[in-house]
């Protein structure tokens, strides 16, 4: 899966791509069909319905990588047979699929289709009978390999920043954007499977800090996230919310199903965890995602189930009723 930054740029180059090249060939469209050029005009139709498709798909069912990869692949398929029928005259559109693709797709993807472009172009034009200049697949590869190279770098940054965003620079875990985004994903159905939310909060953790210093809170934090990480099962995502808060997003069937996660995290934390006042204990609220429309309304019934399980005395689990759906 995508994140959400790089989803948001991606539909948006799609956009961008679709709407203009839509545009730009609806003018040629009727250009052709005015001068009775039939078979072009045809073509030019065809591309415009299935890169508005293709763009419609994206902002209808938000799968971006889909959409990107479809439209890679139909642009060099697009440019291929233009080049077949028009000849030197479409160069022009095969240096945008090959510009665009690797901002739209991923990068293999992005790598074969534009590797097939340069070669097939070229040897669809080397074979016609207008003739053409070498300087036209010289230039076609040198924006090629230019765009390849400047993809890699532009996501090798991108990626740099998207850990420093979304992790907590102390406990090394992702943080509460990197939650938002995630929960967000599950209430737009983009993943599949019934999930839980449980909130972790630990007990006191003030009185640690007023107590024994900031720099021993810290250690109970590191302690208690290397515990976590060490506790979650396959699938299980953590995440450092805020403070002393600790949330855990993970594949549970039932209300029961989670509860049992909680308990086991509790006790695995009270054994291992420590601070100079003894041992750490935390209190859990949890629930199942019910279908809500929003994340929030989610995390609220969790958020609920932590006060609960604080006010009955802490070190506490305590899972919200799963609503009907």
């Amino acid at each position: 899966m995508i994140s959400g930054s790089r989803h948001s740029f991606r539909l948006a180059i799609i956009s961008l791509l679709g709407v203009t090249t839509a545009l730009t060939l609806s003018g040629f469209l009727v250009w052709r069909l005015l001068r009775g050029e039939w078979a072009e005009a045809a073509l030019d139709g065809v591309v415009i319905v299935g890169i508005l498709s293709i763009t419609g798909l994206a902002w209808r069912s938000e799968r971006i990588d889909v959409a990107g990869t479809l439209m890679v692949v139909f642009n060099t398929t697009a440019c291929i047979v233009a080049t077949w029928m028009i000849g030197p005259g479409v160069g022009g559109w095969v240096y945008v699929a090959l510009m665009t693709n690797f901002y739209i797709a991923g990068t293999r993807t992005a790598a074969w289709c534009g590797l097939v472009l340069v070669l097939a172009a070229t040897a669809t034009l080397a074979l016609g009978e207008g003739g053409y200049h070498l300087s036209t697949p010289v230039t076609w590869a040198l924006v090629y390999a230019f765009s390849y190279a400047f993809s890699r770098r532009v996501r090798k940054h991108n990626d740099s920043l998207e850990l420093r965003a979304n992790q907590d620079p102390l406990t090394g875990m992702a943080n509460r954007g990197a939650l938002e985004a995630r929960l967000q994903a599950i209430v737009a159905g983009r993943e599949r499977g019934r999930a839980g939310l449980l909130i972790l909060d630990i007990d006191r953790f003030k009185a640690i800090n007023d107590d024994f210093g900031h720099a021993a809170g810290d250690t109970v934090l590191i302690a208690l996230s290397a515990a976590l990480h060490e506790e979650r099962r396959q699938g299980d995502s953590v995440y450092r919310f805020g403070g002393e808060e600790f949330v855990l997003v993970l594949p549970a069937g039932t209300d029961t199903a989670l509860e049992t996660v909680a308990e086991r995290l509790r006790t695995a934390v009270s054994e291992r965890v420590k601070s100079p006042a003894g041992p750490i204990t935390v209190s859990i609220g949890g629930a199942m995602y019910c279908g809500e429309r929003d994340w929030q309304d989610w995390f609220a019934r969790a958020d609920a189930s932590l006060y609960l399980a604080k006010r009955a005395g802490r070190d506490r689990v305590h899972i919200a009723e799963s609503l009907p759906q």
